[in-house]
């Protein structure tokens, strides 16, 4: 009887631990965030839902700047100096750190020296009487090959004009002066037409009129300016600028009489006639402009400016061959020219070698910034290309984030991203993704660290910001609405199978098989498999009730 027990108590162990070892529950999975629906037995339902879930990758970021560059020396040595400290702000072609050059700089000096030595002797050789000066044939002919070179260039832009033809621009100016012609010359008519119009007698009475009226005003004006004529401050009362105003309307109406009484001037009328026939020559030529746009080059034309161009640069040739002459002359034999040529092109050579070389055991700052790391002192020996220093732009800021490879290769350039400053956590910034690295695959496990940042837009802090500063960084991969919905803790995983544990209308549960999309922090997205309304139920470490219908199980 006591064997019987204890098989009794312990064959509920052994079924659990033969069911267990058909299908793997998943263990110590994180409590739900949505609020269930009530439980059954010891473990809680849920009901499948559509909703909207938007899958997202998160990762911690610091702030880095867009511009940045890791400065270090080509060749090996020995550092002689470090002209700033972190933190410190440049400028760019700043020299920040300099290699033991020795007596470089002297060589460097005696180079300069000789370089400008062989310049006089070629000078020399060429016939200048002083350094800068050069005799006068040759002056000549330079004076000769730069009026060639003008005519050519001159020449090869007028056959370009005509084989690419007029630009809407042109033919809209042209168009444009045709219009302004026309109403120049419409006004000048009009104008002309009005001197070579005699006024008519209505004209005249109302042209007396005027000045009757106005030598009338101009009487009263007088008279009262007479009575105040005696006072000091005779020019500060209104009576005298009354009589200045009628004196000037008096003048005017009488100068309108006249000239319509004396009839149209012949020397005003000519003037304007010879203006009129200016303005037809111009507006004639401004239509054949623009007809000639409009009808484009003739290949008469064409012709005439590739010949055109063929001369110009048959002359080109001679004015070179002819200050090549010029020069040669002066120098008594053209050997004695290029020799000397030839021994500045050494001293030249030797100058830039040299140059060269200080050029490479100094470091100076590619672009403004700040130096945001220092990793040499002076006196130490360097390798070639071993990091001295590092300069940012403080003022160009975005967010560098290393992303594991699997979600590397789920993000892409443009994908919005939310970003909040551990120094601002309570502020959210949106911004996007800007670059990635060159290898953007999820199947290689040991990525560096360089190809695994990921490049993200700044926006404007509210508040200061350093470099090295931390960021949390989510990027949203992926949104998808009214799709089908459980809570994430529910689905089962095992040899290759997905499956939850759903409880059927009549009270009996059953194991069925899931096809699942994308996932958040609580939900997963259910593409097969289940229908909206359906409920299923959160697995525990009790293994449940055996039931008739089929399942992943062994």
């Amino acid at each position: 009887m006591f064997r019987l027990t204890r098989l009794l108590a312990v064959s509920p162990l052994v079924a659990a631990l033969l069911l267990s070892g058909c299908v793997r529950l998943t263990s110590n999975l994180p409590t739900p965030t949505p609020i269930p629906t009530p439980s059954h037995g010891n473990r809680q339902t849920y009901k499948v839902v559509r909703g909207t879930i938007n899958q997202q990758v998160k990762a911690l970021g610091r702030v880095t700047s867009e511009q940045q560059a890791t400065l270090y020396f080509r060749t090996a040595g020995r550092l002689y100096q470090l002209y700033v400290d972190t933190n410190q702000k440049v400028k760019k072609g700043d020299l920040l750190a300099e290699m033991d050059t020795s007596n470089l700089k002297t060589q460097l000096q005696i180079a300069q020296v000789q370089a400008q030595i062989a310049q006089l002797q070629v000078d020399a050789a060429m016939g200048k009487q002083l350094p800068g000066t050069e005799s006068p044939d040759v002056l000549s002919a330079r004076s000769a090959l730069a009026k060639a070179e003008a005519d050519y260039s001159q020449a090869q832009d007028a056959l370009d004009q005509l084989l690419i033809g007029p630009t809407k621009a042109d033919v809209d100016a042209a168009q444009a002066a045709v219009v302004a012609a026309e109403s120049q010359l419409q006004k000048d008519q009009a104008a002309l037409t009005l001197l070579q119009t005699p006024p008519t007698p209505d004209q005249i009475t109302i042209l007396r009129a005027s000045l009757d009226k106005a030598q009338a005003a101009l009487q009263q004006a007088q008279a009262a300016y007479d009575r105040v004529r005696f006072r000091p401050d005779v020019g500060a009362l209104p009576e005298s600028s009354a009589l200045q105003i009628a004196t000037f309307n008096y003048n005017a109406a009488k100068a309108a009489f006249d000239q319509a009484m004396a009839g149209p001037d012949p020397n005003k009328v000519a003037t304007a006639k010879q203006q009129v026939i200016s303005d037809q020559k111009n507006l004639d030529a401004a239509r054949a402009k623009l007809a000639q746009l409009k009808k484009g080059a003739t290949a008469q034309e064409i012709d005439s400016a590739r010949q055109t161009v063929a001369s110009a640069k048959a002359a080109l040739d001679t004015a070179r061959a002819n200050l090549e002459k010029a020069q040669g002359t002066a120098a008594g034999t053209s050997i004695d020219v290029q020799i000397a040529k030839k021994q500045a092109d050494i001293a030249r050579l030797q100058l830039e070698t040299l140059q060269h070389e200080l050029d490479e055991s100094q470091i100076r700052a590619p672009f403004d910034g700040i130096v945001t790391e220092t990793d040499a002192k002076p006196g130490d020996d360097l390798q070639a290309y071993a990091q001295v220093l590092s300069v940012a732009n403080p003022a160009k800021l975005e967010i560098s984030v290393e992303l594991q490879p699997t979600d590397l290769a789920q993000v892409a350039v443009g994908m919005p991203a939310t970003i909040v400053l551990s120094a601002y956590p309570t502020t959210k910034l949106e911004g996007k993704v800007l670059r990635m690295p060159s290898i953007t695959t999820g199947e290689t496990a040991n990525l560096p660290a360089t190809l695994r940042t990921v490049a993200i837009s700044f926006p404007n802090a509210p508040g200061v910001v350093s470099l090295g500063d931390l960021a949390n960084v989510t990027i949203d991969v992926q949104r998808k609405e009214g799709v089908l919905l459980i809570p994430t803790v529910t689905i089962i995983s095992s040899a290759g199978k997905t499956y939850v544990h759903v409880l059927r209308k009549d009270g009996t549960t059953g194991e069925v098989f899931i096809q699942t999309g994308i996932s958040d922090d609580t939900y997963t997205e259910v593409t097969k498999g289940l229908q909206e309304g359906d409920t299923v139920i959160q697995p525990s470490t009790i293994p449940p009730t055996p039931v008739a219908a089929g399942g992943p199980g062994g």
